[in-house]
């Protein structure tokens, strides 16, 4: 039996190879297939330089994405970190290990000392993502890059904002003939599909734009002309040229001869003929006539007999008249297709382009900057062009001697133009002789799957070559080896890796050539594999697809509306997966791990087991996850998230709309229901269906109030909690900062002793922390840049779509579900690839095609491209279909000890479904044949009869029996974990003018009406509602208000007939009494929110509030702020304080905000249509009790 480890003479010819890549006197391109130590070498290298004494702040690491940049951070500094305490015999062997040879005297301690200088190094050591870098030297470049000095840089969530607003405005100014246009080229989703494409494609829309004068319509021009049509020539016109183009007698003649003479069949064309002759229109002519020449009533290919032999016979004209017909309207019919898209493509030219100028208009407003337009302008900034890159180069030299770049197959033609600017006098020169600068490139031509961010696999074969040559001109050493030995995956997973892209491959020793028989090639050339593993066995399995059945479970009428019925191939492999880790992990198949030992088998445990897809859309991504959790295996949650979409945050929005708006009963029902309010303790009474329906049916025998009064009328002892959370939410959320109520919330103890953060994990599991902990930082983001209150909030995360990206940690014993795309750079001892049946092309909706000459061209249907754009389309199919075969591969390198293929048929459920021949499983169902490969029982085939037995290629691991957690492996929490932390005190808060007072005696609104007749809840509705009126009538003409208040009031549930009558002549009585004109004329504002501080209110305080209503003239600032009290104090001695403390607070920001203006306040009270004006000396006193 041979001992688990590695082949000792593959590591040796590995480790040769590294340490040439690691070789800090050459510049060195490396091609790196997965698994063969790619990290390493980077480090290796970094450590090299470092000691050859190069200071740390002249070497420059550029990855491509944050964890690849800490990953390597991380490696770094543990190495010498690792070094700085360890024994001199141990750090000499690895000094030979690294460096191939003894070391030097004194080079030991040198050693010892990387680690300080490392940490040390002013800014630290420069690992970082290509965005990261561009940006630092933007930074430092500001006006030689003509960046705004000061710049911000756009995140996600601010850049779908930025996003959002220029989309408004871009809509505000298109006119009803391009809307109309727009929704019949690409229906209701083309604004966004445009829009988005602008977006993404910013820069070379502008190139475009810029290289013809600024306009788009020399654009325009260029497309009609490539079109064959002349400016403004539109399909109906292209129709009409050509009917009247048409020989109409002897179509008429024809006409008559085939009705005369004819079979049925050329009867039916006669008539046909004949219709077409006898309309009106000539372009409804054209469509008429169409089907009488071409199959598909008009759309397919021509007839292949436009008459039959009898007709030919008695009128022989006939037949080689429509022939001519057929190929001079196939002519027309193309030129029809090609106006049709010039149309449609002029369109999405204006609307882009004026996408574009709004976007960078509203970056310029905000002193922001994209990512895009980070790489592009430091681009800029280094190209010969540039008047000042000589003197930016100048000062980088001094900064800058050696650059590494990483996973450079991912890099976009900008970034390598930036590259090679950064480093191109390096090998030109006086920097040639400089003998001591670098450059290092490493990736991996077949992990190139970025394309959609620009990523060209071409350029970096491209840039190897350059390299190669521009260090032979300079003399300089340089070095191309190969890394071709995997230390990942076992041998039977890399021999199944090399059998999937043998079809197209001519053996070459390691390296093979291919050449893909459709001209479309993944890579320009494939490096084979070697296993560095041995004793360590691994398994591959094939399994069956699952069919389509015949009919589905019918869903019941008490499901959701939105359920989709069960039981479709999707579910029923996602079933079978679940089922299928459950019962490994059950058993303890083994997984390989190295130890401090060497190499030992261990149980499978969830965090060894990883689902990769192809796409997260499709249904098979969701039901994945819910099965597992179904089976009862430990999953982790999505790797991408639309904030409002998780169920936590749904959850949370829903408690937020409650305080809004108590009235809003489905918000209180979802929270009543949610996890907030359901014990961990199973035997503590919770609320379900009955005590909802209970709470319901009290509501409804209630007049008014809705659900919430009806929660405090309610005797049920479940619901008493709940009344009193949210009671207490309430009040916070009018005076306290938003962070502060919602983490207060989560955070309380309730009274069954845990936290609402332990109750939502309990139900929904350890994968909604991200995204409550991203609500919540959302939520302090609001309010630091002063966002506004609640309610402003909850409509902005609501509006956000942009997806947040969940860093999938591999330290959590989960099995995690991810896209392919996703899993780059990481690694799992089992890996389950379920999405593999269908075509990258047959999938790919991309109608609008990026285009050189004319910036985009708007296609829709495949059948009605013209031959140009027909060409452009199949262009972008093969760079589709060749990206695809790198994300198999990308996929399949991913496994470490055992990989299994699935998947489902699609489309019709005749025999089954299909699988479509240009997909992955296509490709390795034909491949993984021959000798190694036996029959195997998949779960599929177990269930299914009619499905054929799986393939299996290697031994089927051993089982070791369940993973055990020894008790003694978690350790008790120290005394101090336990204690709950002191509470933080800020030195600026926010608060809601009404809360100065605190509990202060007159601090509180009064009581009013006796509570036994009026609810609270039902006051604070009256009181919104006339709020609302007050908001919006004065904005309507005098004679319609009436009908409006009558519309809007009738809407409100929880009032009478007397009520809403009461308050519509409440309102109407303020808006129409003559004192109060001006309060409701021109120039008066309604609901103005007010967020600020002044140095004479009391602390260190931000206040938030809004003013009912705002008159500004040239002299002075009125306030009036309503009250709905009944009845109202007849004088202001009677007022509660904390009215007079409200407007006391809106008097001192606005005399900030308006300085040498009177400002005035009053409280308008409804009940009796009274204006009291509120004298400055009784507002001082109310502020001077405050202050005290």
């Amino acid at each position: 039996m041979i001992e688990p480890g590695f082949d000792e003479d593959i590591k040796i010819a590995a480790t040769r190879a590294q340490t040439l890549a690691a070789d800090a006197d050459a510049s060195v391109f490396v091609e790196a297939n997965a698994g063969s130590g790619k990290t390493r070498v980077l480090v290796d290298r970094v450590v090299n330089l470092l000691l050859r004494d190069v200071p740390p702040e002249q070497i420059l690491c550029v990855t491509y994405t944050k964890a690849a940049a800490a990953e390597m951070k991380d490696r770094l500094f543990a190495r010498l970190g690792g070094w700085s305490m360890m024994e001199t015999a141990a750090l000499e062997a690895d000094f030979r290990k690294l460096t191939g040879r003894d070391p030097r005297p004194g080079e030991i301690d040198k050693v010892r000392r990387l680690f300080a200088s490392a940490l040390e190094t002013p800014g630290g050591l420069k690992v970082q993502t290509i965005h990261a870098f561009c940006e630092s030297l933007l930074r430092r470049f500001p006006l030689e890059a003509g960046a705004p000095p000061g710049f911000s840089t756009l995140d996600d969530s601010e850049a779908e904002a930025c996003v959002d607003v220029v989309r408004r405005k871009v809509l505000s100014r298109m006119g009803p003939d391009e809307i109309d246009l727009v929704l019949r080229t690409g229906g209701p989703d083309a604004f966004a599909q445009l829009m988005n494409w602008a977006r993404f494609n910013r820069h070379h829309l502008r190139d475009r734009v810029e290289a013809v004068g600024g306009d788009v319509q020399p654009l325009i021009t260029t497309l009609y002309d490539a079109m064959g049509l002349s400016q403004g020539q539109d399909a109906g016109s292209v129709k009409a040229e050509a009917w009247q183009a048409a020989a109409r007698a002897e179509l008429e003649a024809a006409a008559h001869a085939l009705i005369h003479e004819g079979s049925k069949t050329d009867i039916a064309r006669g008539e046909i003929l004949q219709a077409a002759l006898a309309a009106d229109d000539a372009a409804q002519a054209f469509d008429l006539y169409l089907p009488a020449l071409f199959i598909k009533s008009g759309d397919g290919t021509p007839v292949k007999s436009v008459a039959t032999a009898k007709v030919d016979k008695l009128a022989p004209s006939v037949k080689p008249l429509l022939e001519a017909e057929q190929v001079r309207m196939e002519a027309a019919r193309d030129l029809v297709k090609a106006a049709v898209l010039a149309e449609a493509s002029a369109v999405a030219l204006r609307i882009a382009g004026d996408f574009v100028a709004a976007y960078e208009d509203e970056l310029a407003r905000r002193r922001a900057l994209d990512f895009d337009d980070l790489i592009r302008l430091a681009g800029d900034l280094l190209q010969p062009d540039n008047p000042f890159s000589g003197w930016v180069g100048f000062k980088l030299d001094a900064t800058l001697s050696h650059a590494l770049i990483d996973e450079a197959q991912d890099t976009a033609p900008r970034q390598w133009d930036m590259i090679r600017g950064l480093t191109s006098e390096y090998f030109a020169g006086e920097g040639a002789k400089a003998a001591d600068r670098t450059l290092f490139i490493v990736g991996d031509e077949k992990q190139s799957i970025y394309s959609f961010q620009g990523a060209e696999p071409a350029r970096f074969v491209a840039e190897g070559r350059w390299l190669e040559q521009a260090a032979a001109a300079a003399g300089l050493r340089f070095e191309r080896p190969g890394l071709n030995v995997s230390f990942r995956s076992a041998p039977e997973i890399l021999a199944a890796v090399d059998q999937a892209f043998a079809r197209e491959a001519l053996a070459s020793g390691t390296e093979t050539k291919f050449q893909a028989p459709e001209g479309v090639r993944p890579f320009s050339h494939y490096q084979s594999h070697r296993a560095a593993r041995v004793g360590m066995s691994g398994c591959v399995e094939l399994w069956p697809p699952v069919p389509m059945p015949e009919k589905v479970e019918e869903t019941s009428i008490f499901d959701p509306v939105d359920q989709r019925p069960w039981g479709s191939a999707i579910d029923r492999l996602a079933a079978n997966l679940a089922a299928d880790i459950r019962t490994r992990i059950a058993r303890g198949d083994a997984v390989w791990e190295e130890g401090p030992d060497g190499f030992a088998p261990r149980p499978v445990t969830p965090g060894d087991i990883a689902i990769l897809v192809w796409r997260r859309t499709g249904g098979f991504f969701e039901e994945m996850i819910r099965q597992l959790k179904l089976q009862g295996v430990p999953v982790a949650g999505a790797d991408r998230m639309v904030l409002r979409d998780q169920t936590a945050v749904k959850d949370m929005l829903a408690l937020a709309r409650f305080a809004l708006t108590p009235g809003d009963d489905l918000a209180l029902a979802e929270v009543l229901k949610s996890p907030l309010f359901d014990p961990i303790d199973t035997d503590t009474p919770k609320i379900g269906d009955e005590e909802l329906m209970a709470l319901t049916r009290l509501r409804k025998s209630k007049r008014r109030g809705g659900l919430w009064a009806a929660l405090f009328t309610c005797d049920l002892p479940v619901f008493a909690e709940a009344r009193e959370a949210l009671a207490l939410f309430r009040d916070r959320a009018d005076s306290e900062r938003l962070y502060d109520v919602f983490a207060s919330f989560l955070n309380a103890r309730t009274p069954t002793g845990e936290t609402r953060w332990a109750r939502v994990f309990a139900r929904l599991g350890e994968e909604a922390r991200d995204p409550l902990e991203e609500f919540l930082a959302r939520a302090l983001k609001h309010e630091t840049e002063g966002g506004g209150a609640l309610a402003s909030f909850v409509a902005g995360i609501e509006r956000e779509e942009s997806q947040l990206k969940r860093e999938m940690s591999q330290g959590r014993n989960e099995v995690q579900v991810m896209t392919v795309h996703a899993s780059k750079g990481l690694e799992w001892p089992v890996v389950y690839l379920p999405d593999t049946t269908r075509s990258p092309t047959r999938t790919r909706k991309d109608p609008i095609l990026k285009h050189d000459e004319t910036g985009l061209v708007w296609a829709q249907r495949k059948a009605d491209d013209p031959p140009d754009i027909a060409a452009l389309r199949q262009w972008g199919d093969d760079k589709a279909q060749a990206e695809h075969g790198r994300l198999l591969y990308v996929a399949l390198t991913r496994a470490r000890d055992r990989l299994v293929v699935a998947g489902w048929k699609h489309s019709s459920s005749a025999n089954g479904g299909r699988v479509d021949e240009d997909s992955w499983y296509a490709r390795l169902n034909e491949a993984w044949t021959g000798e190694n490969w036996e029959a195997m029982a998949s779960p599929v085939s177990r269930l299914d009869a009619d499905a054929e037995p799986g393939r299996r290629f290697g031994p089927e691991p051993a089982a070791l029996g369940a993973a055990v957690r020894r008790s003694g492996q978690t350790p008790d929490l120290p005394a101090w974990a336990r204690v709950p932390a002191r509470t933080e005190q800020s030195g600026v808060r926010g608060v809601a003018p009404s809360s100065f007072l605190g509990d202060e005696e007159g601090g509180f609104e009064p009581a009013v009406l006796s509570p036994l007749s009026d609810p609270g809840a039902y006051r604070f509705r009256r009181g919104d509602v006339i709020h609302k009126l007050l908001q919006t009538l004065p904005d309507l003409p005098r004679e319609r208000r009436r009908e409006a208040a009558e519309r809007f009031v009738s809407a409100q549930p929880d009032f009478d007939d007397e009520a809403r009558r009461v308050m519509i002549e409440e309102t109407l009585g303020i808006l129409d009494h003559p004192d109060f004109a001006p309060l409701f004329g021109p120039g008066s504002r309604a609901e103005v929110s007010l967020v600020g501080r002044a140095e004479t209110l009391p602390g260190q305080v931000i206040v938030r509030g809004q003013v009912d209503r705002l008159v500004v003239t040239d002299t002075e600032v009125q306030i009036i702020d309503y009250k709905t009290n009944r009845p109202p104090p007849d004088d202001v001695a009677a007022v509660a304080k904390v009215y007079i403390g409200q407007l006391a607070t809106y008097r001192e920001l606005l005399r900030a905000v308006h300085p040498g203006k009177t400002v005035r306040c009053a409280l308008l009270w409804t009940d009796a249509a009274r204006l009291m004006e509120v004298a400055d000396e009784v507002m001082d006193s109310v502020l001077q009790g405050a202050n005290a």
